[in-house]
C-alpha cells in the first residue's frame, strides 16, 4: 500500500502534478493555544482602540431593542415588507425625538432668557441700593464700587476668539458624527438583526448551536424584563411628579409629569434637567394654589418636592422594581447604579443592572459546563 502511494506520488511528480490529501493537517495543542492567545490579545487591542465606539454602539443597540417589537408587530399585522416597516417606524421615531427636542430646547431657552434677565435686574437693584453710595466704616467713607467690579463685563469678545470658535465647531462636528453613527447603526440593526443573529449562530461549533440559542433567549428575556421594569418606574415617577406639582400649584403640572416620565431613563441627568426647568418656572410664575408671596420660597419648595421624589425613586423604588423584574437583590441594584454613576457615567449606569444579570447567566452556564453538569436543569 505504501509502495503504491509512493509510485502514484512519483508518477504524478513526473507530469508536474503533486497529489495532496483533501484533509487539512490538524493543529497541535501548542499551536491552538498560541493562536487563541494571539486572537485574545488582538481582540483586546482592537477593543481598546475602538472604545470610543462603545457608547454609540450601546445606544444603537438599546434603540433597536426598544423599537424592534413595534417593527415586528407592524410587520406581522400589516403584512408589509420589513424594510418598509423599519423605514416608517424609524422616521416616525426620529420625528418624535426631534419634536420633543425642539419643545424642550424652546422651553429651556425661554426660561433661561427670563432667568438671566431677572438676575441682571436683581444685580442692578443691588448695585443701586448698596453699591452706588459710600459705606461709612468708623467714620471713613469707602466706595463699594472699588471693591466690587462691574458684574456686567463684556463676554462677547471672548466668544469671538478664533480658538473658542474652533473648539465649538470641533465639538459640534464630533457630536454630529456620533449622532449619525447612532442613526445609521440603529437602522441597520432593525433591518437585518435576524440575519446578524443567524450569522453569529453559524460560527458556533457543531453541537453547541442549541446552547447558544438558549443563552440568547435567556439574555433577551432579561433585557425585556428590564425595559418593562423601567417603563413601570417611569410611569410611577411621572405620576408622582404630576400629582406633587399639582398639589403645590406649579403651572404645567401634567407637562412636568410627562417630562419626568420620559427623562427618567437618563437616571440622574434627566431628572436634574426636569427639576431645573420646574424650579425656573416656579421662580417666575409663583404658586397657583398655595398662599406663598415670595417666588423664591416657592421655587425652593418645588426644588425640595421634586428632589424628594427622586430620592424616593433612587433609594427605594428603583432597586425594588428592578430586583423584582430581574430576580436580583435591591442592594446590588442600588450599589451597581451608584458605582456606575460615579465611575463610568450615565450610559453605563443605564444598562449596568441587565448587564450584571446577563453576565451572571453566562457565568452560570460556564460553571455548569466546567463541572460537567446540565446547565438547563435548574434554570
Amino acid at each position: 500500500m505504501e509502495r503504491s502511494e509512493r509510485s502514484g506520488y512519483n508518477s504524478g511528480k513526473q507530469f508536474g502534478i503533486v497529489l495532496v490529501s483533501d484533509m487539512s493537517k490538524p493543529w497541535s495543542r501548542s499551536t491552538r493555544y498560541l493562536v487563541l492567545i494571539l486572537a485574545l490579545i488582538t481582540s483586546a487591542l482592537l477593543f481598546y482602540r475602538a472604545r470610543a465606539l462603545l457608547g454609540p454602539m450601546a445606544v444603537s443597540a438599546l434603540l433597536a431593542f426598544v423599537l424592534n417589537p413595534l417593527v415586528s408587530f407592524a410587520h406581522e399585522r400589516m403584512k408589509l415588507r420589513r424594510a418598509l416597516v423599519v423605514l416608517l417606524v424609524y422616521l416616525a421615531s426620529l420625528a418624535g425625538i426631534v419634536l420633543i427636542g425642539v419643545v424642550v430646547v424652546q422651553v429651556i431657552s425661554q426660561q433661561t432668557t427670563s432667568l438671566v434677565a431677572e438676575f441682571q435686574a436683581m444685580l442692578q437693584q443691588i448695585q443701586r441700593t448698596y453699591l452706588d453710595h459710600p459705606w461709612m466704616v468708623m467714620n471713613i467713607p469707602i466706595q463699594p464700587a472699588l471693591l466690587f467690579p462691574q458684574a456686567s463685563a463684556e463676554i462677547a469678545p471672548d466668544l469671538l476668539q478664533a480658538d473658542v470658535i474652533f473648539q465649538i465647531f470641533q465639538a459640534t462636528t464630533t457630536n454630529f458624527g456620533w449622532i449619525l453613527v447612532v442613526i445609521v447603526t440603529t437602522y441597520y440593526l432593525l433591518l437585518d438583526w435576524g440575519k446578524l443573529r443567524e450569522w453569529f449562530f453559524s460560527w458556533l461549533p457543531e453541537g453547541y448551536e442549541a446552547d447558544g440559542r438558549r443563552l440568547y433567549e435567556e439574555i433577551r428575556h432579561v433585557w425585556r424584563r428590564y425595559f418593562q421594569g423601567q417603563l413601570r418606574l417611569s410611569v410611577i415617577v411621572g405620576f408622582l411628579t404630576a400629582v406633587g406639582a399639582f398639589i403645590i400649584g406649579l403651572p404645567g403640572a401634567v407637562v412636568f409629569g410627562i417630562l419626568a416620565a420620559v427623562f427618567d431613563v437618563l437616571l440622574s441627568v434627566g431628572p436634574a434637567i426636569v427639576i431645573a426647568i420646574a424650579t425656573a418656572v416656579a421662580l417666575f410664575t409663583g404658586s397657583t394654589t398655595l398662599p406663598i408671596d415670595s417666588n423664591l420660597l416657592f421655587a425652593l419648595l418645588v426644588l425640595a418636592v421634586l428632589s424628594l421624589i427622586q430620592m424616593f425613586e433612587n433609594i427605594w423604588l428603583r432597586p425594588r422594581i428592578m430586583s423584582s423584574s430581574l430576580n436580583i437583590h435591591p442592594a446590588i441594584v442600588f450599589i451597581a447604579i451608584i458605582a456606575s454613576l460615579a465611575l463610568a457615567g450615565v450610559l453605563t449606569a443605564l444598562v449596568i443592572v441587565p448587564v450584571i444579570v446577563s453576565v451572571g447567566i453566562i457565568v452560570k452556564y460556564i460553571y455548569f459546563k466546567l463541572f460537567e453538569m446540565d446547565p438547563w436543569e435548574n434554570w
